[in-house]
């Protein structure tokens, strides 16, 4: 019964230890989820707070959050009293836990110095990063393809292997 107990304990120190490696190794990556007016340089992105606005945008579903009446509503475009917001010009704050609205007050409070900061962020629109740019919607899209195939066709590699399939068709005449 001895041996039985402190196998169990093994076992069961070995399952914890192996499902802590693996929640240290996951790593999750949204940059194609994130929008075009959404600052650079994140790799992962839960939420953006935008100050001026008062605003939340949930990058994984592509909503905008918003008090209304007390209650948070959720829509796939900016509430009315936002219509005009320029969202590549004003300041985003990246957010990576789960419903920061519901600390809304602390949002509101620590981030109220950025909130007519225009123009200080770089915007994936404006990145010229592959990691943005191979995306379909990016502005720089069919240039970023462009410059792959030229340097395709300019790598060392490529020439070497034409001129042997030049060479090729010589040896056979």
């Amino acid at each position: 019964m001895k041996k039985l107990c402190i196998l169990l304990i093994f076992m069961m120190l070995f399952l914890m230890k192996t499902s802590f490696i693996s929640a240290q190794i996951s790593v999750s990556i949204n940059i194609d989820s994130q929008p075009l007016w959404g600052p650079v340089s994140y790799d992962y992105v839960e939420y953006y707070y935008m100050p001026e606005y008062d605003i939340y945008y949930h990058v994984p579903k592509s909503k905008f959050v918003y008090l209304k009446r007390n209650k948070w509503m959720f829509s796939n475009s900016l509430p009315y009293q936002c219509r005009n917001a320029d969202l590549y010009k004003t300041y985003k704050v990246v957010i990576n836990e789960p419903k920061p609205y519901l600390r809304n007050n602390h949002y509101v409070n620590n981030y109220k110095q950025y909130k007519y900061q225009h123009s200080k962020q770089d915007v994936i629109r404006n990145s010229n990063d592959s990691r943005y740019t191979n995306r379909k919607e990016h502005p720089n899209h069919m240039q970023n393809i462009a410059i792959t195939l030229q340097h395709k066709n300019t790598h060392p590699e490529a020439k070497s292997n034409s001129s042997k399939k030049k060479g090729n068709k010589q040896g056979r005449r």
